[in-house]
């Protein structure tokens, strides 16, 4: 467990003996600067606390409270937590650190002004290590990692000068993650941590090495799973998290299954649907909704052992609205596929936009146009377009584009009600809202497999709700999604399967009848389904667990 994580710079190897250590070591402060003020119109990837959730997170820290305990916020925006505190905290010491100076108000000065209580105007990653503390809570902001490139919330601002331990955090973590594991060190041994957190980390791969992490730096007491929101106005899944900083894995977790902040009544309330895990279940368990299909079943293959080249996303433009036209109105344009709405069918069978894309000579009206287009992106404000201008500095070829390799199969990454492979025979280029697949063996008959309820089931599965109706799928839960495997099927029911494939490759996908063939298309799975599994299952759970999703 961990063994990619902890290969510690060779110079300190025998100085670095603990995960733990290496941790220290990679926030010590010995290894940094002091973190830049934050921009005025920097993403500072703040979504605050509601007043209810706070009252529900300080009661979680209640419950280990102890006399003059020293409790800690990395990051008080306004304040919510320490204003949500009753009187048995009036004489523990609590300390504040925000880097939004914009959020101190005069209400919070006067706040901090008592002698217990300590206010930090900067970043969290320039408390020193050495600080520990009793209790922490926190709601920490939520940066994807593409965007941690610049600014004050920028990896090398977190970790200036330890390029040699840049294992240490997966690459794909967001700015959560460090929060996280920068509070567990300031913990002291028994202290407690209650955090509120996006439930990515649940399913994504920088999430199993939070878990192992939990594990191997103390235990996790609760999980309340908010699979809707936690937040007001957000709808996107979060949890509120207990960690322990002790040994004591003999412990079970409580896991509680929630849907939003309406389900916060009183805590003993939340217990009926409480479910008891094993520390070391925390690696293995599924949190995604529990599906009646057996999806571990040998029926079953991962979407990206059944294609000949490795998924990925479509061709990406420098800038889209300079880069994509909706005519050929320049000799370097190429046709591609682009809006997703425009495909009627179930087959792509013409392009629907064009992309920029120079190769070797250029004319001179696209010279011109480039020209345009430079000037016009290096007017934008200093936080759009970092990177190409960035790119327009350093590169004379800055507006080149890597064209993807194409394939007979694209698939939509966000997700509403029509959740549809598209069949691309002509494997025209694809832009980078699409997913490629080439699939080599079995075109037709994987055609109809990748569009049966059993495949969408569990694409939704694997997405995650952006919020009003919309999900998204990222690419690596995309290629782990389970696929009939077309091999394990009998002879006379791929044949029967590759004529509703041809089926369905003409046939609207917004009219009513790609819903029989899909239909027929579930009847002959299901048939192999239980035949393999000795079950009995029939095609309203399959539908009915696909709404449930959708709805």
């Amino acid at each position: 467990m961990l063994n990619y994580v902890c290969e510690p710079y060779k110079e300190i190897e025998e100085v670095v003996q603990t995960f733990e250590e290496q941790l220290e070591l990679f926030f010590s402060k010995d290894f940094e600067t002091k973190t830049n003020k934050p921009k005025q119109d920097e993403n500072l990837g703040q979504v605050f606390t509601s007043a209810i959730l706070a009252k529900f997170m300080i009661g979680l820290l209640k419950e280990s409270l102890k006399p003059y305990s020293s409790i800690l916020d990395p990051c008080i925006g306004p304040n919510t937590f320490f204003k949500a505190m009753n009187e048995d905290f009036s004489n523990c010491n609590l300390k504040g650190i925000e880097i939004d100076i914009s959020l101190i108000t005069e209400e919070i000065k006067k706040f901090y002004e008592s002698p217990n209580r300590t206010l930090i105007k900067g970043s969290f990653f320039d408390l020193p290590i050495t600080e520990k503390f009793d209790q922490i809570v926190q709601n920490p902001p939520y940066v994807r990692q593409e965007l941690l490139i610049e600014g004050a919330n920028s990896k090398d601002s977190i970790r200036y000068n330890v390029s040699s331990l840049l294992s240490t955090i997966p690459s794909q973590s967001n700015l959560y993650i460090y929060f996280l594991l920068k509070s567990i060190l300031h913990l002291k041994e028994g202290g407690v941590m209650v955090a509120v957190i996006y439930d990515s980390w649940l399913y994504s791969s920088f999430g199993k090495f939070l878990k192992e992490s939990f594990l191997k730096l103390g235990r996790l007491e609760n999980i309340y799973h908010f699979k809707k929101s936690a937040f007001d106005n957000v709808e996107v899944g979060a949890t509120v998290i207990k960690f322990v900083k002790d040994n004591n894995h003999k412990k079970s977790i409580s896991y509680y299954p929630l849907n939003d902040l309406n389900d916060l009544r009183t805590y003993n309330g939340l217990n009926a649907n409480c479910l008891k895990l094993k520390q070391q279940e925390l690696l293995t368990y599924s949190f995604n909704n529990q599906s009646q299909i057996n999806y571990k079943s040998s029926l079953f293959k991962e979407l990206k052992t059944i294609v000949s080249q490795p998924i990925q996303r479509g061709t990406s433009a420098v800038v889209n609205s300079h880069f994509i036209f909706s005519k050929n109105e320049l000799p370097e344009l190429k046709p591609i596929i682009k809006d997703v709405s425009r495909i009627k069918t179930y087959t792509v069978n013409e392009e629907n936009a064009y992309i920029l894309a120079v190769n070797g000579s250029i004319s001179n009206e696209t010279k011109q146009y480039l020209e345009s287009v430079k000037n016009e992106i290096l007017k934008t404000p200093t936080q759009k377009f970092i990177a190409v201008k960035r790119d327009i500095e350093t590169k004379r070829d800055w507006y080149k584009i890597n064209l993807k390799a194409t394939g007979n199969f694209i698939f939509n990454y966000y997700l509403r009600n029509n959740i549809d492979f598209i069949y691309n025979p002509n494997k025209f280029l694809s832009s980078d809202n699409f997913y490629i697949l080439n699939i080599k063996n079995n075109e037709l008959a994987n055609f109809a497999i990748l569009n049966s309820s059993f495949t969408r089931l569990n694409t939704l599965s694997n997405s995650r709700s952006q919020g009003n109706g919309l999900r998204k799928i990222q690419l690596y839960e995309f290629k782990e999604v389970k696929v009939i495997d077309v091999n394990k099927l009998s002879e006379l029911t791929i044949k029967k399967l590759e004529l509703l494939g041809k089926e369905l490759m003409n046939v609207s996908r917004y009219e009513d009848d790609q819903k029989h063939i899909i239909e027929s298309i579930d009847l002959l799975l299901i048939e192999e389904y239980n035949a393999i599994n000795c079950s009995s299952l029939t095609i309203d759970v399959l539908i009915n667990e696909i709404k449930e999703y959708l709805n």
